[in-house]
């Protein structure tokens, strides 16, 4: 499949679960309608997809994780993508929607299985080399810098050799990010605690960076793709001047490889090569 005939096949996944779970629902009450597109994160999956579809093919079958379930957005749209591959997911115990029936029903429906896990200070609950596929999308710039070891550490402790880890994080090195820079602003604002243990973005990082943390955790890189699409959550609607002027520049950045590595979301798809080393060692 392409990218738009996935993202035909997600969006109505996507809008479900921020209808079902998104702030503001409840176990019987859905969330308020919102003006944010879609857009975003329709796109952030359909990219994360087709990582996984090029690394892994359309008939994979085998374990994969999703680290970090949030609302599903990603979740559900791979487990109705790849319905071959057993799906398990860990969420933090203290978020909203983890404990309501209607989430954990929409685990079932997709056969999927969650487990409730303070993945900044609990080992993840499987053996060493369960999965064939792990998910980390979207959840690094959450992580307080002094767990992100530990968390890295146990995504490479489950990841089975030979199999694939697909992440996602906002750019560090982004053109808006290096734009606030030089009008004197800070890239995030102070880091806030939203719930026990759950907290907004803390830091950011770039490519390199994590390419590098998992090199010594003996994963190769085998595709990055950038790629900017923040422009729903810029301006206050469609017909904005501020959104207009994302819009046009995610569209230079499709077409002009020199902008590539400016684009505000990196997408890396990483493979085990080697036996992963434990922290201890790695320092």
């Amino acid at each position: 499949m392409n990218r738009p005939e996935i993202e035909k096949e997600i969006e109505p996944i996507i809008q479900k679960c921020r209808r079902k779970f998104a702030p503001g629902s409840s176990e019987t009450e859905d969330s308020p309608d919102t003006n944010e597109p879609l857009r975003p994160e329709t796109r952030r999956v359909s990219l994360i997809a087709s990582l996984a579809e090029s690394v892994l093919g359309s008939d994979f079958a085998g374990r994969g994780l999703e680290v970090g379930s949030g609302y599903g957005w990603l979740l559900f749209p791979m487990a109705s993508l790849f319905p071959k591959i057993q799906w398990f997911a860990i969420e933090h115990p203290d978020q909203p929607h983890a404990s309501r029936e209607s989430y954990r029903s929409m685990f079932r429906s997709y056969n999927c299985h969650l487990e409730t896990v303070d993945l900044l200070h609990d080992p993840f609950p499987f053996p060493d080399n369960h999965f064939a596929l792990v998910t980390f999308s979207e959840v690094l710039e959450h992580l307080p810098t002094d767990r992100v070891n530990f968390v890295l550490a146990e995504i490479a402790r489950t990841v089975q050799p030979g199999g694939v880890l697909i992440a996602s994080s906002p750019n560090q090195a982004s053109l808006e990010n290096r734009l606030r820079l030089i009008k004197g602003k800070s890239i995030l604002d102070m880091p806030n605690e939203i719930g026990k243990g759950i907290f907004g973005h803390i830091r950011l990082y770039t490519p390199a960076e994590i390419q590098s943390a998992m090199a010594k955790r003996g994963f190769t890189l085998e595709r990055c793709e950038m790629e900017s699409n923040n422009s729903g959550y810029r301006g206050n609607s469609d017909r904005s001047w501020v959104r207009r002027i994302h819009r046009v520049y995610e569209y230079l950045e499709s077409k002009l490889g020199i902008l590539g590595s400016l684009g505000d979301t990196w997408h890396m798809a990483f493979r085990k090569t080697a036996a992963s080393r434990t922290d201890a060692a790695i320092q």
